[in-house]
């Protein structure tokens, strides 16, 4: 199954490869997007829906 992960700033992210790649993803779009964030890769995880 397909893993997504929304932000509130619309950006959306759906991988067939996983959690993991869902993951990187989301967090290079934080670092791109919202520097100065910081989101771990735990608040991360308990974002991530099964699609």
């Amino acid at each position: 199954m397909a893993k997504l992960l929304s932000c509130d700033c619309g950006w959306t992210v759906i991988s067939p490869q996983g959690e993991a790649d869902v993951k990187k993803h989301a967090m290079i779009h934080v670092e791109d997007a919202h520097p100065g964030m910081n989101m771990t890769e735990e608040q991360t995880a308990k974002l991530i829906k099964t699609v």
